[in-house]
Formats: structure tokens, sequence, C-alpha cells
């Protein structure tokens, strides 16, 4: 099986049904991983984890943000992670 990869994440179920049929509707094959965990608990191991094949995945995306499931924000790193970089290049410059 081709490799699938996660596109975006939802804590609603709702949400993750609409961004599905959104993207099935341009022919997108999409999966949901952890759906039925977050059924009960919300956002449990990360929400609902919206995932296409690796080779619709930009056209998937594409489609995501011009129908407003997704916002150029959410490819940004979050805080934490920009400090973890941070930490990281510190080491980085310490090895040469």
């Amino acid at each position: 099986m081709e490799e699938l990869v996660t596109v975006r994440s939802f804590s609603w179920s709702t949400e993750f049904e609409m961004a599905k049929s959104y993207l099935e509707s341009y022919e997108i094959e999409c999966f949901g991983q952890d759906e039925i965990l977050n059924r009960d608990y919300v956002n449990a191991n990360g929400g609902i984890k919206l995932q296409v094949r690796s080779d619709q995945a930009e056209e998937a995306i594409k489609l995501l943000l011009e129908g407003g499931y997704l916002k150029a924000e959410d490819f940004e790193p979050s805080t934490e992670m920009k400090w973890v970089e941070k930490v990281l290049g510190f080491f980085k410059r310490n090895e040469k």
C-alpha cells in the first residue's frame, strides 16, 4: 500500500468529516487515523488525523487552504518547536 501522509488533525469528528467530504468531492482519497478513539475523548492522542496518499498530499493541502480548512499559520513551527530549533542550533555550532 502507498504511504499515507497526515495533512491535518482535528479535535472534533464533525470538522474531520466536513474536510474529508470536501476533499473526496475533488476525488482525493481520505483516511482517518485515531477516528474511533477520538469519538469518546476529544483530542485524545493528538486528535483525528486526516490522511491522504502521498501522491495526493500536495493537492489536498492546496484544496484545504482554498476551502478554509487550513491556514498558512498552521505550517509555522510552534513556540516550543522554535525553542528546540534554537537549542539544536547551539549544539551544532559547538560541534565545529
